[in-house]
């Protein structure tokens, strides 16, 4: 029984330290800022790498992850990313760190949410809702493992040495883990009469559907996980409450992915209302934030946020399993990933630009809300699941 959840567990720890180890980040911005000597504003640019990286290389990740064993591309991405990242810590100039990371990006588009779904949804057909979602909490576990784990190691060692010794480690807890869990041949290969190559697929409705609307949904929640902090700031909150209302979302977003590991599956036949419902939800969620007046509202407004955020995170591969055959999934995902760069590379610097011509955050979230309701709008036109 064990034995059948191992890939599950492979995800999680896959997107756990590679999307997720971005969570320590801020931890080396001062470091880098004082030994080079550069403003923090240049070093705020590290995530866009994040972004433009793997949007980037995800079509051709995707294409490799149909057509070659998943547990060598997992492999390879995990060397890669964890030995840029010492690399990184042996780096004498800021321009091989930026180097070091834009390789990390790479290697981590090996073993990220392209990779590691696709995987999933072959391997769990019929599960897809609750092991995309399983999955996904990886994100959340990272969040509370990794910033106490690399402050106490910052607190004894400088941060070349710190960040060498988390890659070391890191590096062979994802090697095990995959080694181990991960099939050795290509996972989910289709038959001869359904080659794995997605054929006509930039003439498919569901494709453009699905990519434009998730890619708004999501972009959303990062152009606010930018905001939140100085927002709070503008409602009159101190850094330690807004510090539990951050802590209060990653709750609640944990309860959403696992509402979804529960009844996803059961409601499988309507995906694409459960996606509309979960944006809509959201909007909400935003409208509340919008016209909160005292901690209480605030609370409410972040919990339907942060629920629906959990859900919408594992909605992406989800949806495409429902529309798309297995064998091409990670075609699929990897070639929707473009559409997530032109609002998100935008989004927090418009969204900062309004902050400073007014004063107030109120057309940002005005803006926001209109974008998930487009987004709802666009899942609704999704016609019935051909699969």
């Amino acid at each position: 029984m064990l034995k059948t959840w191992l890939p599950v567990l492979t995800g999680m720890c896959c997107l756990a330290f590679g999307p997720g180890i971005m969570g320590i980040y801020g931890f080396f911005v001062e470091p880098l800022a004082q030994e080079f000597d550069v403003g923090v504003a240049v070093l705020n640019l590290g995530p866009v790498a994040l972004l433009l990286v793997p949007g980037i290389l995800a079509p051709w990740v995707g294409k490799l992850a149909d057509r070659l064993p998943i547990r060598n591309v997992l492999l390879t991405g995990a060397l890669v990313a964890m030995l840029s990242l010492i690399a990184i810590g042996q780096a004498p100039t800021l321009w091989l760190v930026a180097l070091g990371f834009v390789c990390f990006s790479a290697g981590m588009t090996l073993y990220g949410p392209v990779v590691v779904n696709g995987m999933l949804v072959k391997l769990y057909q019929g599960r897809e809702a609750r092991v995309l979602a399983l999955a996904a909490i990886g994100i959340s576990v990272s969040a509370a493992i990794l910033p106490p784990l690399i402050g106490s190691l910052m607190a004894y060692m400088d941060w070349r040495l710190a960040l060498q010794s988390l890659a070391g480690g890191l590096l062979v807890v994802l090697w095990l883990t995959i080694w181990a869990s991960v099939p050795g041949g290509v996972v989910g290969i289709a038959t001869d009469d359904k080659p794995p190559v997605a054929v006509g697929l930039y003439r498919n409705r569901a494709f453009w559907l699905i990519g434009v609307s998730v890619a708004m949904g999501l972009n959303v929640m990062i152009v606010m996980a930018v905001c939140y902090p100085p927002y709070f700031a503008t409602q009159g909150y101190s850094v330690a409450d807004a510090g539990w209302f951050l802590a209060l979302l990653g709750t609640t977003g944990l309860v959403g992915k696992g509402c979804l590991a529960w009844w996803g599956d059961t409601a499988r036949y309507y995906a694409k209302w459960m996606a509309a419902a979960t944006l809509l939800l959201q909007l909400v969620g935003f409208f509340l934030l919008y016209r909160a007046s005292d901690s209480n509202a605030m609370i409410v407004a972040l919990c339907l946020i942060g629920f629906s955020g959990g859900i919408l995170i594992p909605m992406h591969p989800y949806l495409n399993s429902r529309y798309f055959d297995a064998s091409v999934i990670s075609q699929v995902t990897g070639a929707q990933m473009p559409l997530f760069l032109p609002f998100g590379l935008i989004g927090a610097p418009l969204a900062g630009y309004v902050f400073d011509q007014t004063g107030s955050y109120d057309l940002v979230l005005i803006a926001l809300m209109v974008m998930l309701g487009i987004a709802a709008l666009l899942v609704l036109r999704l016609e019935k699941q051909p699969v």
